[in-house]
C-alpha cells in the first residue's frame, strides 16, 4: 500500500501518544495496527475520521525520524508488520533514551527520572520502539522530546537479562510496564534531571561477569578490599540514593609504598575491572613543559572529557579514571622550590587542586596517584575531598608471597614445566622481604638456570634437542635465590665479613654479653608494647664489639638488618649523612615484622 504523508490529525491526541493516523476507509476494522514505513520504520497506526483515504498522518518527530517530507510527490510505502513472526525476544527489557524540551520555552523545574520513566512506559505501552526513534510526550504540561539511544530485547518473562545492548534501527521491541528505562539529559536544551533513587547508575561501574580472582594481584587482598570499599562501593548504588544521603564519591586515591610492591599493578587492574573509559595514564615528569602555562594546560586536558560529559549527562555520567604515576615529581610541597625556583611546580599543584575540589566540582572522576615518597607531596593534596584515600602497599607477608609465586608460576604448572620438587610454601618462607617485582625476577632467574642446563656452549651455542623433559626444578630456584637480593632485607655479606674470624669466647663475659643481647631480641620479638629497644656495646678498639653485634643480628632472624659504619659515610656532607640515616630508618619502617 502506498499512502501520501500529511500532518497528523487530532491535535495532541496522536502527537503525545506516538500514534500515526490512517483513514477508516483504508483500515475499516477500527483497530490499532503495526505498520512498517518504507520497509524500515515501524509505527502504531489508529484509524481517524479526519484522515482522508490514501493518506497517513505523521507528527513532526515521526517525519524527522523516518526522513519523510510533506512534498506533493512524496509517497510512503506502508505494509502491515507482523512483529511476532520475529525471534522470541519481541519485547524491550531495557531502554536508554535522551530527553530534552520539545518546545522553545524550557522550564527550570527539575524532572524526576523515575516519574518520567513510569509515565513514558505507561503512555506508550504495547508500542514498538527502536533506536533512533523520536517521541514527543506531554509531562505536566511540558512537551518533552525523547530519542531512543539503545535497547535490550527479551521475552515476556524478562528473564533474559544478558541480552546485548543494541543501537541498530532493526532492534525493535514492544515496550511494557516492566521495561527498565534509563534517561540521559539532552544538554542542548538545558533540561534538569534529578538522579534516580531506584535504578543503579546507567553506566554499571563493574565489567559484566567480573570476578575478583581474575585480577591477578597477589598478597594485596586487604589493600584491594579497602580500595573497593572506600572508592567504589558508593558508585554501585542509585545516584539519587547517594544524593539523598548527602555524600559525594571519592575522587582521589593515593597508593604509596616501597618500589616493586604492586602500586602500578593495582592501578592497571582497577582500570580493567571497571566498566569505564580507558584510563588516562601520565607520568609525573611528562606534565612539565618549558613553555609558560603549558604544564597547567596539560593538567586541564586530563579533566576535559570528564567536564564535558558531566555537563551533558550529570550524575549519569560514566567514570573517568586518571592514573598519575610518580606523583611526587610535580606535586611537592609548595614553596619548597623543588622545580628550580620557576614556580611551575606550585602552579601545577594549584591547578590540580582546583580540578579535584574547586568551584565546579566533578563527581565522575577518580584520580589514582602513586608515589614512593608520600612525605614529599603537598599536604593540601592529601586532605579529604582530594586524594583522601591513602593506601600503603607494603611488602607482602608469607601468605601474600605464596599467592604471588602461584601467579607467576601458573603457566609453568598449566603446561607441566614446573618440577614436582618445587615447593611454593618453602620458597615463600625463603623470600622474606621480597617485593612482588623481586619475586617475579626470582622466577625469571630460575627459568634462566633451567634454560642454561639445556644449552651447550662451545664454538657455537647449541640447544638440547630433547626438550620433552624440560622442567624448572627446585635447584634452579635455590640457585636463583643465591643471586637475588631483596632491596629491603638483611645485609648478610657485610655481617659475615664482620664475623670472618668467628666469636672467640675468651672470657665468661662474652657469653654474658650474648645472653643479654638475646634477651633484648626476645623482648622486642614477643612483647606487644616494646617495639623499639636501643642497646650499646662499648669498649676499646679491636675488642670485638662489631662482631658481637653482627652475631646477635644474624641470630635474631629479623627481616631488616642494616649495617651502618663510619667508613660507609666517608665523603658525605653533613646533610647527606642525615638523609642517608633517615632513609635507612624509613626503609626499616616499611618492613612488616615477622617472627623468625
Amino acid at each position: 500500500m502506498q499512502l501520501r504523508p500529511e500532518k497528523s490529525h487530532g491535535g495532541n491526541i496522536f502527537a503525545f501518544a506516538n500514534l500515526v493516523s490512517v483513514s477508516p476507509a483504508d483500515f475499516p476494522d477500527g483497530k490499532d495496527h503495526y505498520l512498517i514505513l518504507n520497509r524500515q520504520f515501524v509505527v502504531t497506526a489508529r484509524p481517524h475520521p479526519q484522515c482522508p483515504p490514501g493518506s497517513i498522518g505523521l507528527t513532526d518527530a515521526q517525519r524527522t525520524w523516518a526522513s519523510i517530507s510533506l512534498g506533493p510527490n512524496e509517497i510512503v510505502d506502508v505494509q502491515e508488520y507482523e512483529h511476532f513472526s520475529q525471534p522470541k525476544q519481541a519485547y524491550l527489557s531495557a531502554i536508554n533514551a535522551e530527553v530534552g524540551f520539545a518546545g522553545k520555552r524550557p522550564v527550570d523545574t527539575p524532572f524526576d527520572q523515575d516519574q518520567l520513566a513510569d509515565a513514558f512506559t505507561k503512555s506508550f505501552e504495547n508500542q514498538i520502539l527502536a533506536p533512533g526513534q523520536r517521541i514527543v510526550m506531554d509531562f505536566k504540561s511540558t512537551p518533552l522530546m525523547f530519542v531512543i539511544q539503545t535497547v535490550q530485547l527479551g521475552d515476556l518473562s524478562m528473564e533474559d537479562q544478558d541480552s546485548p545492548v543494541r543501537t541498530d534501527a532493526n532492534a525493535r521491541g514492544i515496550i511494557t510496564r516492566q521495561t527498565q528505562m534509563t534517561l540521559f539529559k539532552d544538554a542542548r536544551t538545558g533540561i534538569n534531571l534529578k538522579a534516580s533513587a531506584r535504578r543503579p547508575a546507567a553506566n554499571s561501574i563493574l565489567q559484566p561477569n567480573f570476578k575478583f580472582e581474575d585480577l591477578g594481584i597477589g598478597g594485596l587482598d586487604k589493600e584491594f578490599s579497602m580500595i573497593f570499599r572506600k572508592a567504589f562501593a558508593s558508585r554501585l548504588f542509585p545516584p539519587g540514593l547517594v544524593q539523598q544521603m548527602g555524600i559525594i564519591h571519592v575522587r582521589g586515591i593515593l597508593l604509596y609504598g616501597p618500589p616493586g610492591t604492586g602500586k602500578t599493578l593495582i592501578a592497571r587492574r582497577i582500570g580493567q575491572m571497571l566498566n569505564a573509559r580507558e584510563p588516562k595514564v601520565i607520568n609525573g615528569p611528562e606534565v612539565l613543559n618549558k613553555y609558560v602555562g603549558q604544564s597547567e594546560e596539560n593538567i586541564r586536558k586530563l579533566f576535559a572529557d570528564a567536564e564535558k560529559e558531566q555537563k551533558e549527562k550529570g550524575d549519569e555520567s560514566g567514570l573517568h579514571i586518571i592514573i598519575f604515576d610518580e606523583l611526587d615529581a610535580v606535586c611537592r610541597q609548595r614553596g619548597s622550590g623543588a622545580t628550580g625556583g620557576t614556580g611551575v611546580g606550585d602552579s601545577v599543584v594549584n591547578q590540580l587542586l582546583s580540578k579535584l575540589d574547586g568551584v565546579e566540582q566533578l563527581n565522575n572522576i577518580l584520580l589514582i596517584g602513586m608515589t614512593n615518597r608520600k612525605d614529599m607531596i603537598d599536604d593540601a593534596l592529601l586532605r579529604a575531598g582530594r586524594l583522601e584515600v591513602h593506601i600503603e602497599i607494603s611488602l607482602p607477608d608469607e601468605q601474600g608471597r605464596v599467592q604471588i609465586l602461584n601467579i607467576h608460576t601458573t603457566d609453568m604448572r598449566k603446561n607441566k614445566l614446573l618440577d614436582p620438587s618445587v615447593n611454593i610454601e618453602e620458597l615463600a618462607r625463603l623470600t622474606k622481604n621480597f617485593s612482588g617485582a623481586e619475586i617475579s625476577g626470582l622466577v625469571r632467574a630460575a627459568a634462566s638456570f633451567a634454560f642454561s642446563r639445556n644449552t651447550k656452549i662451545g664454538n657455537s651455542v647449541q640447544i638440547n634437542q630433547n626438550l620433552d623433559n624440560f622442567k624448572v626444578t627446585r635447584d634452579d630456584f635455590m640457585s636463583a635465590l643465591e643471586e637475588t637480593t631483596p632491596l629491603f632485607g638483611v645485609a648478610e655479606e657485610e655481617l659475615n665479613e664482620c664475623l670472618e674470624g668467628g666469636i672467640m669466647r675468651f672470657s665468661p663475659s662474652i657469653e654474658g654479653i650474648l645472653a643479654a643481647g638475646r634477651q633484648d631480641v626476645e623482648a622486642v620479638e614477643h612483647s606487644q608494647s616494646i617495639r623499639t629497644l636501643n642497646t650499646i656495646l662499648f669498649g676499646p678498639p679491636g675488642s670485638g664489639k662489631t662482631a658481637l653485634a653482627a652475631k646477635l643480628a644474624i641470630d635474631s632472624g629479623f627481616p631488616f638488618i642494616k649495617l651502618v659504619t663510619s667508613q660507609s659515610m666517608v665523603g658525605y656532607s653533613e646533610l647527606a649523612k642525615v638523609n642517608q640515616l633517615e632513609t635507612i630508618f624509613r626503609d626499616s619502617d616499611k618492613v612488616s615484622f615477622h617472627s623468625p
